[in-house]
């Protein structure tokens, strides 16, 4: 059911109230709609990527039963492996999702363990040192 006019120069009016007072709080809200809103399951993509493993897996399977007969068929099984793992890949993943969060929050996660490990070691470091002069 959609807003009445009112409705929505109140919500307008909030909006900007919250914008103004609160910023970094507003931009995060906007981040996660976004995030939350954009391109969603499809059902196309993820048919084909399960008929890609398919066929991924009937070419591994053909591969195993006649490697006997000749070595190449051990190229199509490596063929039909990799067919197999991108098609459940493009099945399950987002059309146009981006990892750059995740990414960035790794690379914070990275920093601060680094910051933690080199504080670690200098640590350890000045015990050894301590111990050499027989402190």
């Amino acid at each position: 059911m959609p807003l009445s006019d009112h409705e929505q120069q109140l919500l307008d009016q909030l909006e900007q109230q919250l914008r103004s007072e609160d910023p970094r709080f507003a931009r995060n809200i906007s981040e996660t709609q976004a995030v939350a809103t954009g391109p969603g399951f499809s059902a196309k993509r993820f048919v084909l990527g399960i008929l890609i493993a398919l066929v991924g897996l009937a070419a591994t399977i053909l591969a195993i039963s006649l490697v006997s007969t000749s070595m190449w068929f051990i190229a199509l099984g490596v063929v039909g492996f990799g067919l197999m793992v991108v098609g459940m890949y493009w099945a399950f993943s987002r059309p146009g999702h981006t990892h750059t969060t995740q990414t960035e929050s790794k690379n914070v996660g990275s920093k601060s363990e680094s910051k933690g490990s080199a504080g670690f070691m200098s640590r350890l470091e000045d015990r050894w040192e301590k111990r050499q002069r027989g402190e």
